[in-house]
C-alpha cells in the first residue's frame, strides 16, 4: 500500500466538493444560531451566497419563518412576512376540525337548502374571518374542495397589508391548483362586515383564528413574537365578562348566526383558558350544540358551535 505524501503546513487547502462546502457552511452557521436544523434550512433555502445574511437576521431575533420568507402549512407552501402572523401547528389542527364540520354538514346543508327554496346542488360556502396570510381559507379551498363540489370560500381581513399577502398566496396556489385558488374570494372589512349580503343565511362554515391574547399576557410572550409579529393580530381586549383577550372571539360568536345556514357550524381558535367563557357566549348567542376540541398537545383549542343540536 503506497504511503501518503506529506502535506506542508503552508500548502493551500485542497478544494472540496459541494457537499463538503455545504457541510462546513452549515457547521459554521449552526455554531452561530445554536441549531443545526435551522442552519440547514437557511443554507438549503438561500444558498451559500445569501446564507450568512439570513443567519445574521435570525441571530438578531427575527423569526425563522420571516427570515426564510416562506413556511409550510398543511399542504401549502405560504409566503409569510411581518405583515401576517407566523402559521402555527395549533391552527393546522383548527383547520382539521373545520374541514370535519364542513363534511359533516353536507347532507344537512342539502336538506336545508331545499327547505329554504335553494338548489340542493348549490355548493357550500365557507368564510375565514381575519384571514391573515390566507392559510385557513386556502387550506379549506384545497382540501374541502376535493369533497365538496362547488365550494366557495371567502377570506376577509381588515388589514390591507394582510390581504396583500393573502392574495400573493392565492396567486401562488393558482400555479399549482388553479381550481382551488379560484374558489377563494378576498374581501376587506371587519369580521362579517366584509361579506356580501347575498350569502346572508347561506354560510355553511365560519372559521377564524382571531386575536385572543390578553393585554396583560402580551409582555410575557416570546421576545421574537413581541418584536416581529403584528400586535393587532395577536392581542384583543377583554370580553364582556372580563375574560382576557375574549373581545374578538365574542364579536365573531355574536355575529355568526344570521350568516349561517340552518346546518351551519362555526370553528374558532381560542386559548385554553377561554374555553368555558367561549362556550357560554356561544350558548347565549343561540347555538344549539357547543363544544371545544383539543389540539395535538391536548390543550383546549377550537370552539365548535353548530346551529342545529
Amino acid at each position: 500500500m503506497p504511503r501518503a505524501s506529506p502535506v506542508s503546513a503552508d500548502a493551500p487547502e485542497a478544494p472540496g466538493n459541494e457537499a463538503d462546502d455545504r457541510r462546513r457552511l452549515v457547521n459554521a452557521l449552526a455554531g452561530q444560531l445554536g441549531s443545526r436544523r435551522e442552519a440547514s434550512w437557511i443554507v438549503d433555502h438561500a444558498g451559500p451566497e445569501q446564507a450568512q445574511a439570513l443567519a445574521d437576521r435570525r441571530s438578531a431575533g427575527e423569526p425563522l419563518q420571516y427570515v426564510l420568507g416562506r413556511w409550510p402549512f398543511r399542504s401549502l407552501d405560504l409566503k409569510v412576512d411581518p405583515r401576517v402572523l407566523v402559521p402555527r401547528p395549533e391552527t393546522e389542527q383548527v383547520v382539521e376540525v373545520a374541514l370535519r364540520e364542513l363534511a359533516c354538514s353536507d347532507h344537512q346543508r342539502r336538506a336545508a337548502a331545499v327547505a329554504d327554496g335553494l338548489e340542493a346542488n348549490a355548493g357550500p360556502i365557507g368564510v375565514d374571518l381575519g384571514t391573515g396570510s390566507g392559510a385557513i381559507a386556502l387550506s379549506v379551498a384545497v382540501e374541502g374542495g376535493r369533497r365538496c363540489p362547488g365550494l366557495a370560500v371567502w377570506a376577509t381581513d381588515v388589514s390591507d397589508d394582510a390581504l396583500a399577502v393573502a392574495r400573493e398566496n392565492r396567486e401562488g396556489l393558482a400555479g399549482i391548483d388553479a381550481g382551488a385558488a379560484a374558489r377563494v374570494r378576498v374581501a376587506r372589512g371587519s369580521w362579517f362586515d366584509a361579506l356580501p349580503g347575498e350569502i346572508l343565511g347561506r354560510v355553511d362554515l365560519v372559521v377564524s383564528n382571531p386575536p385572543y391574547v390578553a393585554e396583560s399576557e402580551f409582555p410575557g410572550l416570546d421576545p421574537s413574537v413581541r418584536a416581529w409579529e403584528p400586535r393587532v393580530a395577536l392581542v384583543a381586549a377583554n370580553g364582556a365578562g372580563g375574560v382576557g383577550g375574549l373581545a374578538a372571539i365574542e364579536a365573531i360568536i355574536e355575529g355568526a348566526i344570521p350568516w349561517l345556514s340552518r346546518s351551519g357550524a362555526m370553528v374558532v381558535e381560542i386559548a385554553p383558558t377561554q374555553a368555558e367563557a367561549s362556550m357560554a357566549a356561544a350558548r347565549r348567542a343561540g347555538f344549539g350544540q357547543v363544544g371545544v376540541e383539543r389540539d395535538l398537545s391536548g390543550r383546549l383549542r377550537a370552539l365548535v358551535a353548530r346551529r342545529s343540536p
